[in-house]
């Protein structure tokens, strides 16, 4: 047993996260080709990097065409300096006066948007002696930080005047990258901050996953790009030597740890919200992974998985610990077995491959959301496929 931040970690599980980093390296230089290489590439690898590992994830992302990461809080921009990561970091969240010192001591980039945080950071500089290099978040739509951007271009050239500060960055958010008459208005509204500030800084960015890869007149200097390293959201455009889509990053694995068979017409698990056949009994397996794992309890009875490449079904609630899966269709099952919940397996048919977004689908909700809760108890395994 491990021990991070006074958290007991469990580190041997019959249940864990598999992160194929051949896989983080070829979607980060497909990424890569799909932006001029005189734009910069942020990688955005808050909540650990979506769940696949923030640490582990840098060094891949650098090597493959990655420049700077943002994340979310102060705590992330640490765990990577501690890890002895040198990449430039911006935070791209709210910043505590508290923590703005720390920021100046560890070459971690701030996110600045409001008046207060001027004084916060004068009082850094007058601690450390170092100025804090920081990025201006402008809201042009997306109302949730920022300033406004009416109002945005006297708020830079104050702060150009300001000695304890070093101007890195302007940005703003797309809102709804998909929608293309929401994200060109917020565009025009970017367009119409910038022709108000002269010089530039040197990065200039607005394109996050979608926008990168739907509009090229977003890129500016610098790309900010999260979900698509990871395998999902927007698909690049086929190229000659590329036709594939973005490859799942994040696989699931479990062991079965029970066998048992259930008669014709009994119920399976919590308020038996499933039931045996009434004509034949089915043979079942348990796995030891639960909703606190972060596979979402309303997936009860509608996901699958892969036993030898062939698809087979849970059944019952997923309960907090465990889950159980029909394997009927599988006579030779043996305890002990790898079973893939996420990932890919080749089977009878050709490959089988279930991925987050068939989860989604089906929980009505996004990728993002899955991929982060299951980092919350199960340990992960690194391979390179």
């Amino acid at each position: 047993m491990k021990f991070t931040r006074n958290l007991p970690i469990q580190t041997r599980r019959d249940a864990w996260v598999e992160v194929n980093l051949g896989q983080l390296e070829q979607n980060t230089r497909r990424i890569r080709q799909q932006i001029p290489p005189e734009v910069a590439l942020m990688a955005i690898v808050k909540a650990d990097a979506y769940g696949h590992g923030a640490v582990m994830c840098i060094p891949t992302l650098e090597a493959s065409g990655v420049q700077m990461v943002g994340v979310a809080s102060m705590d992330e921009a640490l765990q990577i300096r501690r890890a002895g990561l040198e990449i430039p970091i911006l935070v791209i969240g709210g910043i505590p006066d508290w923590a703005v010192h720390i920021a100046a001591e560890n070459h971690i980039q701030l996110t600045v948007f409001e008046e207060n945080h001027l004084e916060s950071l004068k009082n850094a500089y007058t601690l450390t002696g170092q100025p804090v290099k920081i990025h201006i978040k402008v809201d042009t739509g997306m109302h949730r930080i920022g300033v406004d951007y009416r109002q945005a271009a006297p708020f830079i050239q104050q702060v150009r005047t300001l000695p304890y500060l070093q101007l890195e960055g302007v940005f703003t958010h797309l809102a709804s990258a998909e929608d293309p008459q929401v994200s060109q208005l917020q565009l025009e509204r970017w367009k119409t901050v910038l022709s108000q500030i002269d010089p530039l800084p040197p990065c200039v960015h607005v394109a996050n996953s979608g926008g990168a890869l739907r509009y090229p007149e977003s890129h500016y200097s610098l790309v900010r790009m999260g979900i698509g390293f990871f395998g999902y959201g927007e698909q690049p455009q086929p190229t000659p030597t590329h036709q594939e889509d973005f490859l799942p990053v994040m696989g699931l694995k479990a062991r079965i740890i029970h066998l048992q068979d259930v008669p014709a017409g009994e119920g399976v698990s919590y308020s038996y919200t499933y039931h045996a056949p009434p004509e034949s009994s089915i043979r079942v397996a348990t796995l030891p992974l639960g909703y606190a794992d972060g596979v979402p309890r309303i997936l009860s009875n509608q996901i699958e998985a892969l036993l030898h490449g062939v698809r087979v079904p849970q059944i019952g609630a997923i309960t907090m610990d465990q889950m159980m899966l029909d394997v009927s269709q599988v006579p030779d099952a043996a305890i002990g077995e790898s079973v893939t919940l996420l990932g890919a397996e080749q089977g009878p048919h050709g490959t089988e491959r279930i991925t987050l977004t068939d989860w989604a689908e089906k929980a009505k909700t996004l990728e993002y959301e899955l991929m982060c809760g299951l980092r919350v108890r199960l340990p992960k395994t690194y391979t390179r496929d």
